[in-house]
């Protein structure tokens, strides 16, 4: 016979389902959700459907995952090291956001760094919660322009930042804590391709742009690398694809290898 559970956690409460008790408990880790035992025990539940339930539990988490890791930067802590199996940290990565960026960047610095075309992003953007290198190099793209002099918060500012100094530059951060978190998460350097260069690009700009020089050297080396690793420097690398591709691999590894360079 099971023994009795005397409190159940606070997602179990909520859902009404059955709580083992332990922390986390089974049914918390399965439906992936926060294990606290918080809450005060009422005699009735509130109603609704468990789908409804589920649904509403998991938005809330992830408003307090999200609006935590805020404060954090805003107090000078940084995010926690979790396991990069994880889900993506929903909420950061914004639509608005992205625009924002992305009309920014051809705005400004697309004559500089032609390495992105605006069919590229939208392709990305379509797939990055289900791709990790759309996702990362997304991340690290934005994380990369706001830094950027002249950029603002986006518009809505789901962060809650903007009424704080430096608010692009904690948003910078945050993005590229992110990005490095999930970076870790498996072997990009198996399967070299477009964006996992321009990730490498874009994080070594986030460094330079702290003035973290020996990780900005770090990972513009890296990509100095894997760029001789995939070939791209012999001419026979670009004759098997299409003239756009090749045109962004030829100006990425040109941009690459002149900036290191004037860096060493």
């Amino acid at each position: 016979m099971t023994k009795a559970v005397k409190k159940a956690c606070d997602a179990c409460h909520r859902r009404k389902v059955k709580c083992d008790g332990i922390s986390p408990c089974r049914a918390c880790y399965t439906a992936q959700l926060s294990c606290t035992y918080n809450a005060i025990p009422q005699e009735k539940g509130p109603k609704g459907s468990p789908a409804k339930v589920l649904s509403e539990l998991r938005e809330t988490q992830r408003q307090t995952s999200l609006s935590a890791k805020v404060q954090n930067r805003l107090n000078g802590i940084p995010c926690a090291t979790v396991n990069a199996r994880i889900n993506l940290t929903s909420g950061l990565l914004t639509t608005e956001l992205i625009k924002s960026c992305v009309s920014f960047f051809f705005a400004n610095l697309y004559p500089q760094l032609p390495i992105l075309e605006q069919r590229q992003i939208e392709q990305q953007m379509m797939f990055m919660e289900q791709n990790r290198d759309a996702y990362l190099l997304m991340t690290s793209f934005c994380a990369f322009i706001m830094l950027q002099p002249g950029m603002t918060m986006p518009q809505g500012d789901p962060y809650n930042l903007d009424m704080n100094p430096g608010a692009t530059i904690i948003l910078s951060q945050l993005l590229l804590e992110e990005c490095l978190r999930v970076h870790k998460g498996y072997s990009y350097h198996d399967s070299v391709n477009l964006n996992v260069l321009a990730t490498n690009f874009f994080i070594f700009g986030c460094y330079y742009g702290l003035e973290q020089h020996e990780k900005a050297w770090y990972y513009l080396r890296e990509a100095a690398t894997m760029i001789h690793m995939a070939g791209m420097d012999k001419e026979g690398h670009y004759m098997k694809m299409d003239g756009a591709e090749a045109t962004r691999r030829r100006r990425l590894f040109w941009l690459v290898l002149v900036i290191e360079r004037a860096y060493a």
